[in-house]
C-alpha cells in the first residue's frame, strides 16, 4: 500500500494553528467553481502557513508517476509565499478564531477483474478549517492534478471532492478495473 500524506511534523504545523485568529487567506483569484491553482497560504497574527497541492513522485501501479500530494511549511523571510501560478495574490479575508482543523482522507482500493487488489492508495483529500464563526475546506480534487478547491461552507462535507468522483477517478472500465473508497476524518 501507498501512503501519500501529510508527515506528523505537517500536522504539528497546522496544529499550532490552533487558537490563532486567522486574519485572512493568500492565494489567486478563485474562479467561477471555487478553484484555485496550487497553493494557499493562511495568515494569522504570528505566523503564516502554506498548503500546497504539488505533484510529488509516488509508486504507481509498480512504476512511478507524478501524483499530487499536500505539503505543508510555514513562511518565512527565507521561504515567502510565491504562487504556484503567475497571477496576482489575493487576500480573503476572515477575521475569526481558529477552533479546529480536521484532515479527510481516502483509502483507494483498485481490484482487477478477478476482484484481486492490484493497487492501494492512502491520501489526504481535504484540510477543514473550523473557526469560531464559519468553515472553510481545501481539497484536492483529480489525482493527477494540482488544483484546489477553496470554499467557505456551512456543510463542508458536501464541498469536498466526493468519493464518487474519487472512484470514478481510480477505476477504469476499458482495463476492467473497479476502484472503492474508504473516508475517514481526524481532527488535530
Amino acid at each position: 500500500m501507498v501512503t501519500s500524506c501529510i508527515s506528523d511534523f505537517e500536522k504539528n504545523l497546522l496544529k499550532s494553528l490552533i487558537g490563532k485568529r486567522l486574519n485572512f487567506f493568500k492565494s489567486e483569484a478563485k474562479d467561477s467553481w471555487n478553484r484555485i491553482f496550487g497553493n494557499i497560504s493562511i495568515v494569522t497574527d504570528d505566523k503564516e502557513i502554506e498548503i500546497r497541492n504539488e505533484l510529488t513522485e509516488t509508486e504507481y501501479f509498480g512504476d512511478t508517476e507524478d501524483v499530487s500530494k499536500f505539503k505543508i511549511k510555514e513562511i518565512s523571510s527565507a521561504y515567502p509565499f510565491v504562487l504556484m501560478v503567475e497571477s496576482p495574490v489575493v487576500e480573503t479575508k476572515v477575521d475569526e478564531v481558529i477552533e479546529g482543523i480536521t484532515i479527510i482522507q481516502d483509502n483507494v482500493n483498485i481490484k482487477n477483474s478477478e476482484n484481486e487488489s492490484v493497487y492501494e492508495i492512502t491520501f489526504d483529500s481535504a484540510i477543514v478549517i473550523k473557526t469560531d464563526k464559519s468553515t472553510f475546506a481545501i481539497s484536492r480534487q483529480w489525482h493527477l492534478e494540482e488544483e484546489l478547491s477553496f470554499v467557505k461552507t456551512a456543510d463542508y462535507k458536501s464541498s469536498v471532492y466526493s468519493i464518487e468522483n474519487t472512484i470514478a477517478d481510480w477505476a477504469d472500465e476499458d482495463d476492467k478495473m473497479s476502484a472503492t473508497c474508504n473516508r475517514s476524518e481526524y481532527t488535530l
